[in-house]
């Protein structure tokens, strides 16, 4: 598989010996001429290393780095200074704000190919760890730190660029009785089954989550209400259909789902999560198997 490097260069020259040299290396590029492009970019594409100069048009390479150091998502993700620029000083300020490496432009290739490689298997290494950290061991979905980071992002996406998306809570109905009827080991495999099948019918840019225990967190990225809850109701009638991931030994397995969509009024991801439990209660309240949306005028 590809690696995928963003370059950040307003130098048209610079830019395009970087992209040959890396391209003909079978490296996947991506290219950003300032620091508030290379953003954007990085909030809709997955790059496996930033190739960054220090003097840009906008904000300053360093301050790049440390923008891209605050997103724990991006932890693993390698900085490589590439510049012009070759005092000491610049090279130390480059590394405290989170640079991997540090290197001056030349035309000898060599050196920058072999530091890009070294960056790359590091970042393999590393990703195996930190990807641990995200997953939940039992559904091997996402767990509830890395959704809650996620949200904080969309968050301020939608904010920033008036995206539309909308948060779902789902529960699994009266999962207690399950465990207390047949089992623990029985608990798991209706944890699993549910996952599985909402994995199949989400997009792969959709997030999901085991929120706590048999709750699970969906964030559907690009959607409005209406896409949210034609989402949610396919997913509603898959778990309940006995002919999709059937299990025997636990027949009539139903959830119940609230749904909420992000708004300007929206204080934080607290406030966003809250309104979906809210509905989420007016669901199961009202009888369970069923998804229910949040009204603002209900909520009152």
């Amino acid at each position: 598989m590809k690696s995928t490097i963003l370059i950040i260069e307003d130098n048209i020259k610079d830019m395009q010996f970087l992209k040959t040299t890396l391209e003909r290396e079978n490296y996947k590029i991506i290219c950003a001429e300032n620091g508030e492009k290379a953003f954007t970019v990085l909030s809709k594409d997955k790059a496996d290393l930033v190739i960054l100069d220090i003097l840009l048009p906008d904000i300053d390479g360093f301050e790049v780095c440390r923008r891209i150091r605050e997103n724990d998502l991006l932890v693993s993700m390698p900085i490589l200074f590439y510049t012009s620029v070759s005092t000491i000083n610049e090279k130390l300020i480059g590394l405290e704000v989170g640079a991997a490496d540090f290197l001056t432009k030349s035309p000898d290739e060599r050196e920058l190919l072999v530091r890009i490689k070294n960056l790359l298997n590091a970042k393999r290494k590393i990703d195996k760890i930190v990807n641990l950290s995200f997953y939940d061991e039992l559904t091997d979905v996402y767990n509830r730190r890395y959704f809650q980071q996620r949200l904080r992002d969309e968050c301020d996406r939608g904010r920033r660029y008036k995206n539309n998306f909308c948060c779902a809570l789902l529960d699994i109905d009266y999962f207690k009785t399950i465990n207390d009827n047949f089992g623990h080991l029985a608990g798991d495999r209706v944890l699993k089954n549910v996952a599985k099948i909402m994995r199949k019918n989400i997009r792969t840019s959709d997030i999901i989550c085991r929120y706590g225990g048999d709750e699970f967190a969906l964030l559907l990225t690009e959607t409005d209400l209406n896409g949210a809850y034609a989402t949610a109701q396919r997913v509603r009638r898959f778990i309940g259909t006995s002919e999709t991931e059937k299990d025997d030994s636990v027949p009539g397995i139903t959830i119940s789902c609230g749904i909420t969509a992000f708004s300007e009024t929206i204080k934080d991801t607290n406030d966003l999560m809250f309104q979906a439990d809210k509905a989420l209660y007016k669901a199961k309240q009202e009888g369970r198997n069923q998804i229910k949306t949040y009204a603002k005028e209900e909520s009152n």
